[in-house]
């Protein structure tokens, strides 16, 4: 039994079950919402974005917050270590 959830190397999502995974694909370290069609890791612009608005709706903050929150996660993230 996991005593740990794994979590997605680019945003950070849980990834519980196996619709989470890329592709379904529970080798994967990314979830459903960083790749694209093929799997491939979407471009950092994109993520950003995606989370700034997950944050604004989830969390009913504004944007300006949304964006320090998803700019201070993203730079922890393994995907994203090399990003400047």
């Amino acid at each position: 039994m996991k005593t740990r959830c794994e979590s997605c190397n680019s945003c950070g999502m849980p990834l519980e079950t196996q619709e989470d995974y890329a592709l379904g694909n529970i080798t994967a370290n990314l979830c459903r919402y960083c790749v694209d069609e093929q799997g491939n890791l979407l471009d950092y612009r994109t993520i950003l974005k995606n989370n700034v608005s997950y944050y604004v709706e989830s969390q009913g903050i504004t944007e300006q917050a949304a964006l320090a929150m998803a700019e201070s996660l993203l730079k922890t993230m393994p995907a994203w270590k090399n990003h400047s």
